[in-house]
């Protein structure tokens, strides 16, 4: 199989996943981390950082793969929609990340503070 025959394969592989399953998962990813600690979010954050390198990889191979098609701006915009859904999704998780590690810092400061007045 050539080239130019796997990269719609791959496309449509990557982006098979229903954006409400991925929204499932990244829910279910942020609960699972809301007792998490400094380490458990840095993990988390390398993880939504693997995740959108690969999604830019993606885009980046579907997009040579629209323009060896004669629909090439439907095809790049499909692409472009597909990529812009997943980054969404690893946006919200990151919004989570960022909410807990606030209120983790919050929490940390009123110990101190607690312990101050001690």
């Amino acid at each position: 199989m050539n080239r130019s025959a796997i990269l719609p394969l791959l496309f449509a592989l990557a982006f098979a996943v229903p954006p409400a399953a991925r929204a499932q998962t990244a829910t279910a990813d942020a609960a699972s981390a809301s007792a998490a600690g400094p380490a458990q979010i840095a993990a988390e954050r390398a993880r939504i950082a693997r995740q959108r390198h690969e999604a830019e990889s993606e885009f980046a191979a579907a997009q040579q793969a629209c323009w060896q098609k004669f629909a090439v701006n439907d095809c790049l915009r499909r692409a472009q929609r597909a990529r812009r859904e997943r980054m969404d999704t690893l946006r919200q998780q990151e919004w989570a990340l960022d909410d807990q590690q606030r209120s983790h810092r919050a929490q940390e400061r009123l110990r101190r503070i607690e312990g101050k007045e001690r």
